[in-house]
């Protein structure tokens, strides 16, 4: 976390930056944004970060910028040619280097994987389940969280793919469910399936797609990158992922986790240009014959005959027969990443995004907004942002009479969402403020009473404040409300055999 002192030199350093790229006029920041420049515009006009983006029509670009850090310390600004990390955005790429090992004869998607990985404790899956996310595989991240030693140092210790499966072969976890039972995501899937790719062509992953697919599309700035914490001469130009601290104030790094080694689920850095470069070799056929494609951006299938609208690494956002539109998103450590590629008109656009997706959502619709030739309205500001700050600056008896002078005097200046409240809730209990974060979840029972989730989350901070019988209650109540939420219900059984 910085300094309020390093913050004031951050906003220093992005008055130069935005000024050096021109200031928007007045009359440019308007209600109604028609234009993407305009947008952008807009956007660093209220001090936000739109990170890079890229749009393209009719396979040529119309319009790129770069908003926004690229690191925090040393503060530095991003460029056109900022290196971010992808996320899932890399699955895409894992999903082509398994079609390159079928092209070459050396695989079947049909083929069960314990014949590739001797060690794979499961008889029915096949890469296909894999690459479709049907395999039931439970999620890597929480069977190791649940089974690290105690003593594991999660600040200095990372682990990668080896690591990870070695603990998959001796826990044999059980399945979450019957291969192609159901559609469920899986970051496992896709880890195992960059393993495959290694096992099967003897070289590291990265070396197989950089000699098999960035190479010959001369995407020069992409890797899959052997995370360093600092800056690396691996990587010139590397983004960091940061994000803005609970009191609004300081900026924090989130580009550092210990599982930052796993790949094929993600791993991959590139750049606008080079991604601009991967949609149109994919949009023209040039990286791989039509027929591999077709399949692989033909959905998957449940056992029984649900589509699922997930090809080999490609989200699915057409129906059979209309024009093809693929994309996928990411979201790891702070960043944040869009891809979107209507392949049959190759138009196309792209996000990348460093600042924990801070205004992400606002960037996306924009996008999508403009692509269809319509207005953009600018989204308020929530009002927990300003409740954050008052917290930590005059306690949160404060933030709650600011939130109701606020509903009531200047309804239209904010954002009131119940959900935008219950994150701040859990924000603050992670910061060990919990006597702060049950007032919260109790404005936001008051707030929305039909809503059956307020409960739940106000239940969870009762039980931190030690209030064990009210929180049961809760629990309770919020099962009543809605049966779909069993989770409440799990949680009401174990506090009331607690209680016992």
């Amino acid at each position: 976390m910085i300094s309020l002192r390093s913050f004031l030199q951050v906003c220093l350093i992005l008055v130069c930056f935005f000024c050096c790229k021109s200031e928007p006029k007045q009359d440019q920041v308007s209600s109604e944004i028609n234009s993407y420049e305009s947008f952008v515009n807009a956007m660093r006009s209220k001090g936000n970060s739109t990170g890079n983006i890229l749009v393209y029509q009719d396979g040529e670009v119309s319009f790129q910028s770069a908003n926004g850090l690229r690191s925090i310390n040393p503060i530095d600004s991003l460029d056109l040619d900022s290196k971010f990390r992808l996320a899932s955005v890399s699955k895409q790429f894992t999903g082509m280097a398994i079609m390159k090992l079928k092209e070459a004869g050396k695989l079947d998607y049909d083929q069960r994987v314990n014949t590739i990985l001797p060690e794979f404790p499961y008889d029915d899956i096949t890469v296909r389940h894999l690459l479709h996310h049907t395999s039931g595989l439970t999620d890597y991240m929480r069977l190791v969280d649940e089974n690290l030693p105690e003593d594991f140092d999660k600040a200095n210790v990372m682990l990668g793919n080896d690591e990870v499966m070695v603990m998959f072969f001796e826990m044999k976890p059980e399945l979450d469910f019957q291969p192609g039972e159901r559609w469920e995501y899986s970051n496992s899937g896709y880890m195992f399936l960059a393993s495959i790719v290694e096992k099967i062509s003897g070289q590291h992953f990265s070396e197989f797609l950089k000699s098999n697919v960035f190479e010959p599309l001369n995407m020069k700035d992409t890797s899959v990158f052997k995370y360093q914490k600092d800056e690396s001469a691996a990587m010139s130009n590397r983004v960091f992922g940061y994000g803005k601290a609970l009191n609004q104030v300081d900026f924090e790094p989130r580009d550092y986790h210990f599982l930052n080694g796993v790949r094929g689920d993600g791993g991959i850095y590139s750049t606008l240009d080079d991604l601009y470069k991967w949609n149109m070799a994919l949009a023209n056929y040039t990286i791989i014959p039509k027929s591999y494609l077709d399949e692989a951006w033909t959905s998957g299938k449940t056992n029984n005959g649900e589509n699922t609208g997930y090809g080999f690494g490609w989200f699915l956002d057409y129906n059979p027969g209309e024009p093809k539109v693929v994309n996928h998103s990411g979201g790891w450590v702070g960043f944040v990443t869009f891809l979107y590629n209507a392949v049959d008109s190759k138009d196309g656009f792209i996000i990348l995004t460093n600042d924990s997706g801070e205004q992400f959502e606002t960037i996306m619709n924009a996008m999508f907004a403009l692509k269809d030739g319509k207005t953009v309205e600018m989204p308020k500001p929530s009002i927990t942002n300003s409740m954050a700050q008052i917290i930590f600056e005059d306690g949160v008896s404060s933030a709650i009479a600011h939130y109701k002078t606020s509903k009531s005097e200047k309804a239209d200046a904010y954002s009131f969402e119940e959900g935008e409240i219950n994150i701040l809730g859990y924000e603050l209990m992670n910061e060990k403020m919990n006597k702060a974060a049950l007032q919260i979840f109790k404005l936001n029972v008051e707030e929305y009473p039909k809503s059956a989730n307020v409960y739940d989350s106000y239940a969870d901070a009762l039980v931190i404040n030690g209030d064990s019988l009210k929180a049961l209650e809760n629990y309770r109540k919020c099962f009543a409300m809605d049966s779909t939420l069993t989770y409440a219900k799990d949680k009401a059984e174990k506090l009331a055999t607690l209680l016992e």
